[in-house]
């Protein structure tokens, strides 16, 4: 039998050793070949496409890149440490058999290369699958008006073969150097060996709260210093995390054993005793899955509330695709109502909403200049009726003003809702129009607009149909104001229409014009792209890291057995064994999940108050997915454990 042989039979008969290191970097290897054909299409950094977008994105997938490498370059250095590792036994049989370590080496080397050549084939052709969905995905994110044609980029080809195959095989060279020189008796005794006792330091383990307890405190407390005490809590946290793991589990399972009534109760005593190793052993694994899934967790989080906090604002200060102020209530308009919706509907779509109000401008007596940041002094003054109007339209409350009641509209160019400007100073507000003054009970103020923010952040005061039927009487028709406010659907993929409705309007016009489509439309695709890359990596860095923990807990498998068989004898149940193995899978799954999760709620509780919004909403779904995949995995890595057990016991 040669050795090839040796390893295909191996493989064949151990693929639950492999499957996930296999599934895993299959993973890898399509991503990283999706994100470099993406790089490589011609037409990406097309004008016509893409413009300035198709370079944005080129530079964020090539960091990607740069990121996929290092942290497969980690995943696959510890996997392949983790076989080696557990595998001593089989070395010392293979040696025994008459191999040299040499041959064992090529042994190693030959088995990693069936794997990897697998999983980097494997890959590619789901590459190759998936990027004409990835590149239809990024035109809907993007609103492009033109589809990314499907390139397969022979240089992404040839990249990726040549990236994976010096990562996968140098790795493998590297790690096979690890293989123990010991005698045959050692390598067959492998982890059979006694392990001695867990220690502890009780003081580290009270200061491993202390730490994290201070990380948590200085994250929630900092507000918009939180850019300056990010890393010094990023510090205490993770050395807390680390002595959280190597010391306080040890501890606190010590008192757990200590602790008769809760040692001897059905399979305690055989649960404690086991996972007291396991913590111990386990604890750098168990700290780099926790720090990578709180970071993974609250990236999610950060970009995906980001992108909603700025469309949330936009449309807040921006309730109307577009509008145009008319100055004169009989003046000529510069352009007609009817071309502009015949503009609209050339470019192919349809109007949602179209309103035309009159307004009134007016002064707050109490405030002579306006703020950079929000404008206390000037206002538009609406009717009810028309306020009603709107707010059903946009699905905001409507309100019935009695004579004499304002109700106020601010706006922040911040992007801070919720502040309040007015109603926390005074329970009045004096306006001044043409001629006449105006005091008028405040009876609420809402941070955001109904109408379009100008370029001064003039508010809007909506005062009682009659209040405001006086005011016109006494406004010269040249100083009215009309607002004509159009909603479009499917506005984000309106740009060039709106574009071309702004070119009609020469700059010397009375008439203003403002938009959100175009303005803003470059943010909104920007977040959507970093979102939809970001949920790539976190997918890659959320299996990787299960991953980890899966070949942690399947590597100790056979040194389980032993143990196992042997409660067996003694009169332990297949049930009871069972609970074991579930409780511990459990404990070594979601604890990381439950510390990350932890550091995550007090990041996101710093990132809310350095925006000023409540982030929570968001964070809940996030949480939600990622506890859903962890109990996914959690489930899977339970059932393949508790198939070896059904195995022992036959």
């Amino acid at each position: 039998m040669t050795l090839s042989n040796i390893v295909f039979k191996n493989i064949k008969g151990n693929l639950n050793k492999y499957v996930m290191y296999y599934l895993s970097n299959t993973l890898v290897v399509m991503i990283f070949f999706i994100f470099a054909n993406f790089i490589s299409n011609p037409q990406v950094e097309s004008v016509d496409i893409m413009g300035s977008m198709g370079a944005m994105a080129s530079q964020t997938m090539f960091l990607c890149e740069v990121v996929i490498v290092i942290f497969t370059m980690v995943f696959t250095m510890y996997s392949i440490s983790s076989f080696l590792k557990s595998r001593e036994k089989e070395f010392g049989l293979l040696s025994m058999f008459g191999l040299t370590k040499g041959q064992i080496r090529s042994y190693v080397m030959l088995e990693n290369v069936i794997v990897s050549t697998a999983a980097i084939v494997t890959g590619l052709l789901l590459g190759i699958i998936f990027s004409k969905l990835f590149f239809m995905t990024i035109t809907v994110l993007l609103a492009l008006d033109i589809e990314i044609p499907l390139i397969i980029s022979t240089k992404a080809l040839i990249i990726t073969l040549i990236v994976f195959i010096i990562l996968f095989q140098g790795i493998s060279f590297i790690v096979s150097y690890k293989i123990k020189s010991n005698n045959i008796i050692e390598l067959l005794k492998g982890d059979r060996l006694p392990k001695p006792v867990p220690k502890f330091s009780k003081f580290k383990a009270i200061f491993s709260i202390i730490l994290i307890a201070a990380g948590y405190i200085l994250a929630a407390y900092s507000g918009a210093a939180i850019v300056l005490t990010m890393l010094p809590i990023l510090i205490l946290v993770i050395i807390g995390t680390y002595l959280l793991y190597s010391q306080f589990t040890v501890f606190f399972t010590n008192k757990l054993k200590v602790n008769k009534a809760i040692y001897y109760k059905g399979i305690n005593i055989i649960t404690l005793s086991q996972i007291i190793y396991k913590l111990r052993d386990n604890a750098n694994i168990l700290f780099i899955a926790s720090i990578l899934s709180a970071v993974t967790l609250t990236a999610s989080v950060s970009v995906y509330s980001i992108q909603k906090n700025i469309i949330g604002s936009i449309e807040q200060n921006f309730p109307q695709d577009f509008n145009i102020v008319e100055r004169g209530l009989n003046s000529h308009s510069v352009i007609s109502p009817e071309e502009i919706e015949k503009t609209i509907k050339a470019y192919g779509h349809e109007i949602e909403y179209k309103n035309r109000i009159m307004l009134i401008e007016a002064a707050n007596k109490e405030r002579e200049t306006s703020s950079v940041t929000n404008n206390k002094r000037d206002f538009y003054i609406m009717s009810n009726s028309d306020y009603n109007l709107m707010a059903s339209q946009l699905r905001k409350k409507q309100i019935w003003l009695q004579n004499g009641e304002v109700l106020i509209h601010t706006y922040d160019i911040t992007g801070r809702m919720g502040s309040k400007y007015f109603i926390d100073d005074s329970e009045y507000l004096t306006l001044t129009t043409n001629s006449e003054e105006l005091k008028l009970k405040i009876k609420n103020e809402i941070s955001g607009g109904i109408i379009n923010d100008d370029n001064k952040n003039t508010n809007t005061a909506v005062v009682n149909d009659e209040v405001f039927n006086k005011i016109v009487t006494k406004v010269p028709n040249e100083k009215k104001l009309v607002y004509y406010g159009y909603n479009i659907k499917d506005w984000m993929n309106a740009s060039e229409a709106v574009k071309e409705i702004e070119k009609m309007f020469p700059d010397n016009s009375k008439n203003s014009f403002t938009e959100r489509v175009a303005k803003y439309l470059p943010i909104i695709r920007s977040m959507s792209l970093l979102l939809f890359i970001g949920t790539f990596i976190s997918i890659l860095f959320f299996i990787s890291t299960s991953s980890i923990l899966y070949f942690k807990i399947y590597s100790e498998i056979q040194n389980d057995r032993h143990e196992f068989m042997s409660l067996r004898k003694m009169g332990i149940s297949n049930d009871e064994i069972k609970r074991v193995v579930g409780t511990q899978s459990a404990i070594m799954f979601l604890l990381p999940f439950v510390v990350a999760l932890s550091h995550s709620i007090f990041a996101i509780k710093s990132l809310s108050n350095l925006l000023g919004d409540n982030l929570s909403g968001y964070f809940i779904v996030i949480s939600l997915i990622y506890l859903a995949l962890q109990l996914l995995y959690f489930v899977f890595a339970r059932t393949i454990y508790n198939n070896q057990v059904n195995a022992w016991v036959r």
